[in-house]
């Protein structure tokens, strides 16, 4: 990993990070003590085991956090995009990491060391970590409710909605950029056959087009219906 600098207010990510969440003063201090680092694909941030120096965010690029079986096939626990913060739960927790943490494409990651986090933590600053680390752990209750009961069409079209690109969102054609028919099979645990056969029948129906390396959704509203997200 090279390091580099990330000016936390020229990023067009901000609106997602905790950072846009703190006090001018808070905001200043935090781009002091954040140490970025650019990384390439499939490199990786931590393994299995290893324990958390700190708070991680992602700046650019994608983090996929998976665990592997003993036939050694992934599972897929999170697509962490920018402004996205992970590492949390398991420093606060103290405990060793889980899985494993690897770079999609290049990426720049920002670190706050433990001896950092010391001394910028205030009382404020807490309870927006504390928020962060409950909305992480409502979606994985609900991951972990939609694995046992919702239909595989339903999974695959909450993947979907979940990982469209950031500067799509807003568009007439949002589109979901890099995510392969493997790595949605891991990310919903689903069967790859399945996938391949689920996404045929949405392009068949209209709801999505999928091209060389993106899938664009033609129709947002009956797929957000499909996806039941109202429930969220």
């Amino acid at each position: 990993m090279k390091k580099v600098f990330v000016d936390c207010q020229k990023c067009i990510f901000k609106k997602n990070c905790l950072s846009s969440f703190l006090t001018p003063l808070q905001r200043k201090k935090w781009n002091r003590i954040k140490e970025s680092s650019a990384c390439s694909d499939k490199d990786f941030v931590y393994q299995e085991g290893e324990t958390s120096k700190g708070i991680m965010m992602v700046c650019k690029g994608r983090v996929k956090i998976y665990l592997k079986d003993m036939y050694n096939q992934q599972m897929i626990i999170w697509i962490k995009h920018p402004g996205d913060m992970f590492g949390h739960i398991c420093f606060f927790s103290g405990e060793e990491f889980l899985g494993n943490a690897e770079c999609m494409g290049n990426t720049i990651i920002s670190v706050i060391k433990e001896k950092d986090l010391k001394t910028f933590l205030s009382e404020d600053v807490y309870k927006l970590l504390l928020n962060r680390i409950s909305l992480d752990m409502r979606k994985i209750f609900y991951k972990l409710k939609d694995t046992a009961y919702l239909p595989a069409k339903n999974k695959i079209a909450q993947t979907l909605l979940n990982y469209i690109s950031y500067k799509t969102r807003n568009s007439l054609t949002p589109t979901i950029y890099g995510l392969k028919r493997t790595e949605i099979a891991e990310i919903t645990g689903l069967a790859l056959e399945t996938v391949v056969r689920t996404l045929a029948s949405f392009e068949k129906k209209g709801l999505i087009k999928r091209e060389l390396r993106s899938i664009k959704i033609l129709d947002l509203e009956r797929m957000n219906k499909l996806a039941n997200l109202q429930r969220i």
